[in-house]
């Protein structure tokens, strides 16, 4: 039985022509490219998105208007997805999402969907919490931190009149000024771990050394980077922070790990940031692939122009792999 790609590939079939105007009336472009990847096809959608009628485009490449990789032989004609950026005849920069099944061994058929708004939408929401986390992060360092280191000389203070004096009170006095320092130090670490990365480039190593000191207060926790790996864009820093501590948190409250390492290397022009728990219990990160965690993870790597991958082997814990571009080092 044929499909609705299968007939609108065929511009001959009666199914094709009655279905053209249904493909055309939906909010994506559709066109076909030939084992060459010349394009064959060319909707009224595609033409919306990329700006070019079919007159300009049709019997031309296309990689010429658009970074597309074929569909590898051993996908068995299922439907891949991929997301690119490139420009609209206009000059306007353009992201795009990319549905391709190898529809026949002749010609493929392609779906284009425009996804720049939801894109900036997702980066804008992105940001927008990392604001709030930053400021939320210099208020406790700059106002709560200083309110408490300012009650703790003051016992101290007051507990070294006391002592002075003789009073029996003096030792209780001390053991409070221990704790309001104790409390300076925990909201230290909340302050960090709200706005951990700064915008030098070195501060991934940094954040993540912190990190696992930091974590290192609840069970064992190691930090290893063998070289300097400098990280310039200060957002793919920020978001990789985020995949380790994401990972950190939920191995100490969900796997009932002790001991956690993370790694940091470099091979060619990627950086492979890797989180390795001994847990016996499987956490929401392999638990849950379709859960909020997970998808937000994905999206950091996306944003970074990476990947990100989860795995749990019972016996040896969990393993989550990140890995980023970073050319410009």
């Amino acid at each position: 039985m044929a499909t609705v790609e299968d007939d609108s590939i065929n511009p001959n079939g009666d199914h094709g022509q009655r279905f053209e105007p249904l493909l055309d009336a939906l909010p994506v472009g559709r066109l076909s490219v030939d084992r060459e990847n010349i394009i064959r096809q060319w909707s009224k959608g595609a033409a919306a998105i990329f700006g070019w009628d079919a007159h300009e485009v049709m019997g031309q490449p296309l990689h010429k208007l658009v970074d597309w990789n074929r569909v590898s032989e051993n996908t068995g004609g299922s439907v891949q997805e991929q997301e690119v950026e490139t420009t609209r005849k206009s000059g306007e920069p353009v992201e795009l999402k990319l549905l391709h099944l190898a529809d026949s061994v002749d010609e493929t058929l392609i779906l284009a969907e425009d996804i720049t708004e939801q894109k900036f939408l997702e980066r804008a929401l992105l940001e927008a919490t990392e604001r709030e986390q930053r400021r939320i992060g210099q208020e406790l360092h700059d106002h709560l931190c200083q309110h408490l280191l300012g009650a703790a000389f003051a016992a101290k203070a007051l507990a070294g009149a006391l002592e002075r004096d003789g009073s029996n009170h003096a030792s209780a006095l001390h053991d409070l000024a221990r704790l309001i320092n104790d409390s300076v130090t925990q909201a230290r670490d909340i302050s960090r771990g709200l706005h951990p990365v700064e915008l030098d480039s070195a501060g991934l190593m940094s954040a993540l050394q912190e990190l696992a000191t930091r974590a290192s207060h609840s069970i064992r926790c190691d930090f290893h980077c063998k070289k300097n790996i400098l990280v310039e864009n200060s957002i793919a820093a920020r978001n990789a922070y985020r995949i380790a501590q994401e990972a950190v948190t939920t191995a100490i409250q969900q796997s009932g790990a002790s001991h956690i390492t993370l790694t940091l290397s470099k091979k060619n022009d990627s950086i492979c940031l890797e989180i390795l728990d001994n847990g016996k219990s499987e956490g929401e990160l392999t638990k849950e692939p379709y859960g909020t965690a997970v998808r937000t993870l994905r999206y950091r790597a996306q944003a970074m122009r990476g990947e990100v991958h989860f795995h749990f082997e019972p016996g040896r814990g969990t393993r989550v792999i990140c890995t980023f571009p970073n050319p410009h080092e």
